[in-house]
Order: C-alpha cells, then structure tokens, then sequence
C-alpha cells in the first residue's frame, strides 16, 4: 500500500552532533529492502518539478488529502500542524504568519509581510487578500528561510506557496458535503471537462457556514461565525506539444462576524453577567467581517530545446470591511471599536527561463508588481471610555513600581471609576488630563488672554481647583456617554523591481553547488490623511481660584467667569503629537542585493545532506496612523541571514522518511508595531534587531501495509538583541527595552503525532481511523505586555473515514479538539489603552460528518 508523504509532515529538538549521528545512521540503514513505501511527493520550490527529498530546502509540503484528513480549512489551521510555524489568527483580515518567529504583526498597510503568500504563483500583497479557503488544492508548500532568488518577491521568513488543481484531461464531477455543530454547513463542487482534444476546463464552487460558539448577553449580534462563498475557474489550452497556456480566475465573498474577543478583567466580566474568554460575551459594538475578493493569472509556458519560458501575468484586488469590539465589553463606559476599510489592487508580471544540462540546473528570472490601495482606520468611544481612559492612565502613575500585573493594575483603575461615580466625581480625570495637556500645548494661556486676565499664566493657576472648574463642561458630556469617532486615511503606490537568478552545479556525481542572487528596488508613495473630528466642551463653574506660588502655597485669587469658553479640537486615538490637520505626502526607495549559497552532498540513493546560507530582504515602510517629532515617518529596511544544515533521508527501502535540519539567523531591522506613548499611545512601528536558532525533524514511517505513523518535532528559541528606544515619546532604556526577551508568538517547543490505520473490506472498499495530536510550548501573547504568556496546549482531533470500492463515495466522522481544551490565541490589543484588555480562544470541540460523491 503507498502512503501519502505528506500526511502530518513536522518534526523534533536537535543539535549538531545529533544531526551528525543521524546522517551515519541513515546511510547505514539505507539499503534494507522492505515492502511497504512511502508515496513521493514532487514540490516545485525551485521552479521545477522536483521530489521532495531532492530539494535543499527545508519545506514542509501538504497535499490537499492529507490536508481533508487533517480537518484543514485554511492557512490559520495548516499552522497547527506545520513546524517551526505559527499561524494563530483569529481574523482572516488580518492575519500574521510566523515561520521560524520571524513575523510582521503590521495590520496596517504602511509594511510588507516578512512572509510571502503565493496563490498559484502570483504574490499576495496584503494579508487580507491572503487568507482563502483551501479547497480544490493540490498542495501547500510551507518554504522555511529566507526567500528570493527564485520567487517574484523577496520574503525574509519563508514563503507559503498555494498550489490550487490545474484542468485534467477527463470528465469527473465531485461534490463534498460537511455538517458539524454550531450550524456547521460546507459544500464543494468541483467540475472538470475535457473540452476539445487541447482545452480543459475545470470549476469550483465552495461554501461555509457555522455559527457562534458562544452567546452574546447584550444581545443584538453575534461575533465569531463564519460564511464565505468562493468560485473558481481555469482552462488549459495546449497548442502544441511544448506550449501550455493556463488561465486561472478567482472571486471570493465573506460576510460574517469578526473575531470574538472578550474582556479578560475580571469585574468587567463579572458586570456583563459572568462572561469568560471561554463562554458566553457581552459586546457593544457590532462585529464585522466582509471582504470580496476577486483575481485573475495567465500564465504561458514553452518549452524550447534548451529551456522552458514562462509568463505569469496576474491582476488581484479586494475590498474588506473589518469591524472589532476592542474591549470585549458591553459597558458604555468602555465602548472602544474600531473599524478598517481597505481597497486594494495588484499587478503583477513575471518572466522566468529554466534550463539544464548533464551538470547544470538553472534559473533566470525578472518580475515587476505594482500595489494601489487606500487604507481608512476609524476609531469608535463615548466620552465615558475616554474617562476610563484617563482614570487607567493615573492608576499606572500612582503604583508605577509595585510590581502589578496589567490585569491587577486594570482592575485597580475599575475599582476607582465605580468609586468615582459614587462620589459624584465622573469626569474628574479627563478634566484633570485635558487641564494638563492645555498647560503643555500653551492652550491654556491662550484662554487665559482671552478672558483677560493678562500678566497671568496657567502655572499659576490652582491645578485642583482649575480641574474643578472644568467638571462644569466635562461632568455631562461624560456622563451622557457623547459618541467619539476618529480616521485616518492612508494610500499607498507601490513599485517593485527585481532581477534573479539561481543555478545549480554538479561537481561530481555525489556534490552540488547552488548559487542563487537577487536585485530588489523598491519605491513606495504613501500618504496620511487625518483631522480633528471632536471637540471638548470647556466650560467653568466661574468664581476665584488662587494664583499660586511656585511652591503651590495661595498668594492671590482670580475670578473666572462661568459658562462656555471654548470648544477645542482634539484627538485621542490619532492625537499626531497635537496636528490638528495631518496631511503628509511620502516617498522612499529601498534597494538590496541578497542571494543564497547551498552544498548538498549525496551520501547513497537515500541520503542527502545540506548546508545554506542565504539572506533575505524587505523594504522599509511608512508608519501608518501618526506623526510626533523625533520620529521618522518611515522606517528601514529589514534583512535577514540564515545558516543552515540538513539532511533529507528515505530508509528501509522507502519505508522510513527522515529530515531533519538545525539553523540560526540574525534577523536586523526588524519592524515591529508598538501601542506605546504618553500621556496619549499611538501606533509606531520601530525597528530592532533579534536572533533564533532552532531545529526541526520530521519522521514518517509505513510501519505496515494498514498502518502510518509521521511525526514532527520543532525547538525555536528567539530574542532581542536590539531594541529602538523612541525617547520622543518618553522611552527610556531602563523600562521598555525587550533587549534578551523571547519574540512575541514563538513557542520553544512543539510537537505532532498522526497515526493511521487502514484496512480492506471483504465487500470491497476500505475503512481509515485517524488520530493527530498537537502539544505547542507557551509563548509571549501579547505585544504590549511581553509579561502575559499563553500557558502550552494540547489538541487532539480524531477521524474515522470509509471509502467505497469504486471509490464513488467516501464518508467520514470527525471531532477535532477531542478533550475541549480551553486555549487562549492571544491577549491584549488596542483595547488596553483604556484599561480592558481583551482575549480571543480557539475553537472549543467540534464534531461533524463529511460526505463525498464522485461522477
């Protein structure tokens, strides 16, 4: 029986002289004869078709079965199962991907992803194009390391290339059927004809329905379900014998709501009824999750008598709406959402020459993609949060250096708010916070002039009793919960060039030298658009209020008039250092050369060893929501270096697979988005610098003709080596350097376990159980406060499938999350600004049945 080399590929720890004994045990072991094999599987890494074990890359590879049998749907769950790889997003819209913990946790579009998405080929620019369902796929290559000399962009952590079913010579209709819990509903048709003697067509229709996990206790909407529709068409037309022209088209639609995420301070929970990050919620703000998403390829290849042309010529857009309740709260007095409206398109044009002889395997290539999208970030509050705001802002003034956890410091600042209220004090700390901030800004003797009372300045002023007298105008408008919006608007136009080339040469008939180049030049246009859309009431009580010396003892008093004196614009969310009226034209170019180097050594037929060292690029950016002083709007450049050893083995004759590879990388530059600043945080994006080295191996055995066992082991160990510390917005190096702290979302360990058990029915047909098991390490699980860590999880999904012997219909059971673990994704975001941080969870068990029909 053959086995799919695919199935649950991952791996273990490993170091030097492990992977020294490994190889001498390999290539001892490797000419036993046995009878059962594993299935080959050809990958196109290199830009042609190669088996797996050939490659001197280290790729994990999936093929559309194995991932059906994983319970797979997309990127975020391919993540799962995929070592030295993280993929924990709980919105498609804006997803991160980590390979090896090199990531871009940007989710604005001022930056490119360090981890480049290919869809049959073509480059997605944005991670909200990027994430699709994975149905009618052939396979998923998961390349780990820098990228570049034989992709059309340059990529520093890896690249995951989707590799969707091309048109077949034949006439097969196949329909697919899901029904699971929460309302779980998905299908999938699948059409392929044989049009004429040269033309095939083949279509896909596929959709998914599930409904919330949880209930919402304020009623009124649902967060967290899932519907999407996606159709897909292409047509091959062979001309001639050496000519193959294939036209792929795509249109995708979303409409559901976005990410649950619930309040994790424990009286907020308490308030909205008992909600918990793994039960019900209670939200305020409607969630919101809409994309379409259509694109279009052609791509040309011929075959001359030395080398094969290709053309890939692509267009790809989207439109995406993404609403999120950033305090997972229904208290108004909490109320913060926010909203992201993208627009965006892509051109795209590669041409590639691949050519070989008895020693030479090469690749010449050049590509060029332009990026056009308009980015609107909106920010929703009351005035009622802006005062939790200010009370969380004083409490982490008053017991700065306690030694409090964020949480016990956000429970602190609830406890003072209710105590606030109860002594009639609401608005009190915004009057107290926007007194101060007028005495900074000057704005507070402007006032003073106007209202006459020259040779006097603020500093004089009695502050307690100044921030008294504002309560007259901010005591009702917090009170009243006054609604507060803010926007900020970004385009960008984006150019990339490059030039590459890699090339193999065999040395001898056992040693090959790889060379591999790369030319980028990128120019980027981008703008920021932003206003003052708000105004604070600022009225007086009126009466005397002392003038004071500079020790705050009462020399004299002033008489202030009552009533409104002014309404001053203001931002909290996109306060742009005090811009009232933001409107920023950029431009910058970034140029690099990167390239790789790569021996591989081949031991007997079964076993190859490698060593690399390649580096990759990724232009610099924009920071995308703000200006301030001291801060550059744009960023540099990152890079990456990355050393490598490895080796790829097939042992017992076929019946054993071992890989396995150890590596270390400087990774400088790196561009990490930070909530950060006072007295008002905004979004910056910095660089620093980091390190990791790690190992992974992956084992797969056909221990008989019924049974499968594979495995995979992962061990990364990331930190900071380099940490930009923005002293314009008041960082010190003593408080907020990460310099020796682990990067954010990288487990150390992690490991999977499949089995597989097979066996032939007297009546004909077949019947498989299936088991994958998952334990990830902890891992830092959130930017803003490296101290909340996500405790190590276990996940255990079971399968049990039967197929028929004319193989026309298949059926299965599945249940994934088995024991139903509680397992948070990620803590924190930009709701911890005002004191209630958020989390979101995986899913809780689930259970369905799939049902195939095949004409």
């Amino acid at each position: 029986m053959m086995h799919n080399a695919d199935q649950s590929v991952k791996n273990r720890p490993f170091n030097l002289s492990a992977l020294s004994g490994a190889i001498a045990v390999a290539t001892a072991l490797s000419s036993t004869v046995y009878a059962a094999e594993i299935e080959e599987v050809v990958v196109t890494a290199q830009k042609r078709a190669e088996n797996l074990q050939d490659v001197p890359i280290a790729i994990s590879a999936f093929t559309g079965d194995s991932m059906k049998a994983m319970g797979v749907k997309n990127l975020t769950d391919l993540g799962k199962f995929t070592p030295g790889v993280e993929m924990n997003n709980d919105t498609p819209l804006q997803p991160t991907y980590s390979i090896r913990g090199i990531e871009t946790g940007d989710f604005t579009v001022g930056s490119d992803p360090a981890v480049a998405v290919y869809v049959d080929g073509v480059y997605t620019g944005r991670g909200a194009g990027a994430e699709i369902p994975l149905a009618d796929i052939e396979r998923v290559e998961v390349l780990k390391g820098p990228q570049g000399t034989l992709f059309g962009r340059n990529a520093t952590g890896g690249a995951i290339h989707i590799i969707s079913q091309k048109p077949q010579a034949d006439d097969t209709t196949e329909l697919n059927l899901t029904a699971g819990n929460y309302g779980r509903m998905s299908t999938d048709l699948l059409l392929n004809r044989q049009l004429s003697d040269n033309v095939y067509g083949r279509f896909t229709a596929s959709t998914n329905r599930r409904d919330s996990f949880a209930d919402n206790l304020s009623g009124g909407f649902t967060a967290g379900n899932q519907d999407t529709q996606t159709y897909r068409a292409s047509l091959l037309w062979e001309p001639t014998a050496a000519t193959e022209v294939l036209w792929r088209a795509d249109y995708g639609i979303m409409d559901q709501g976005s990410a649950l995420r619930t309040s994790i301070v424990p009286s907020l929970q308490a308030e909205a009824g008992g909600t918990d990050v793994f039960g019900d919620y209670a939200l305020d703000t409607p969630t919101i999750e809409d994309r379409d998403s259509w694109g279009t390829s052609l791509s040309v290849t011929h075959d001359f008598d030395d080398f094969t042309f290709t053309s890939i010529t692509a267009y790809r857009g989207f439109d995406a709406h993404l609403q999120q309740d950033e305090d997972g709260t229904a208290n108004p007095d909490y109320m913060f959402g926010s909203a992201n409206f993208d627009d965006q398109t892509q051109f795209s044009q590669e041409f590639r020459l691949n050519g070989f002889t008895d020693t030479l395997k090469w690749t010449l290539g050049a590509s060029y993609s332009r990026e056009e999208l308009e980015h609107v970030t909106d920010a929703y509050f009351t005035a009622g949060s802006l005062e939790s705001f200010a009370v969380y802002e004083g409490v982490k003034a008053e017991l700065d250096g306690m030694g409090l956890s964020t949480t016990q410091l956000e429970e602190a600042a609830y406890a003072q708010r209710q105590q606030m209220i109860a002594a009639g004090m609401e608005g009190a700390a915004v009057s107290a916070f926007i007194y101060d901030l007028m005495v900074q800004s000057g704005q507070a003797d402007a006032l003073l002039q106007q209202l006459g009372a020259e040779g006097v300045t603020a500093d004089m002023l009695h502050r307690e009793q100044m921030i008294g007298q504002l309560m007259a105008g901010i005591t009702p408008w917090v009170m009243a919960d006054t609604p507060w919006t803010e926007s900020v608007t970004n385009t960008g136009d984006y150019r990339s060039a490059a030039i590459y080339g890699d090339a193999t040469w065999s040395l001898t008939d056992k040693l090959d030298l790889t060379v591999g180049a790369r030319y980028t030049a990128d120019e980027k246009d981008f703008t920021i658009e932003s206003m003052y859309q708000n105004t604070l009431p600022i009225a007086l009580a009126g009466g005397p209020v002392y003038l004071v010396d500079a020790d705050g003892n009462p020399l004299t008093t002033i008489t202030l008039p009552s009533g409104q004196i002014a309404e001053i614009p203001f931002g909290m969310a996109f306060n742009n250092n005090g811009i009232a009226n933001l409107d920023q034209k950029l431009d910058d170019s970034w140029s690099d050369l990167s390239g790789r180097i790569v021996l591989d050594y081949r031991w007997n037929d079964d076993v190859m060893t490698f060593v690399s060292l390649a580096d990759g690029f990724k232009a610099g950016g924009f920071n995308s929501f703000s200006a301030a002083p001291g801060i550059d709007p744009s960023f540099d450049q990152e890079s990456v270096t990355n050393l490598e050893i490895g080796m790829k083995s097939s042992l017992f004759d076929n019946r054993v697979r071992l890989n396995a590879s150890v590596f270390a990388y400087e990774y400088d530059n790196l561009q990490q988005l930070d909530l950060v600043g006072a007295p008002i945080p905004n979004y910056y994006l910095r660089n620093a610098d980091a390190e990791g080295q790690g190992a992974e191996i992956e084992v797969q055995w056909a221990a008989t003709d019924n049974l499968f066992i594979a495995g995979n082991y992962s061990l990364l160990d990331t930190e900071y080596t380099r940490y930009q510390i923005i002293e314009s917005i008041g960082e010190t190096e003593e408080e907020h350097s990460r310099v020796g702290q682990p990067r954010v979302g990288t487990p150390e360990n992690k490991f999977n376990i499949m089995a597989e058990y097979t066996w032939a029915l007297a009546e004909g047909g077949d019947v498989t159980l299936r088991g994958d098991y998952n334990w990830t390490d902890e891992r830092v699980g959130s930017i803003s406060d490296p101290a909340r860590v996500i405790p190590d999880y276990q996940l255990m999904n079971l399968r049990a499938g039967w197929n028929s012997a004319s193989d026309r219909y298949s059926a299965a059971l599945w249940v994934q999350n088995v024991t139903d673990e509680e397992i948070a994704g990620g803590y924190g975001g930009t709701g911890a600004a005002i004191g209630a941080s958020p989390a979101w969870r995986f899913m809780p068990r689930t259970y369905g049945a799939d049902f195939t029909v095949r004409f």
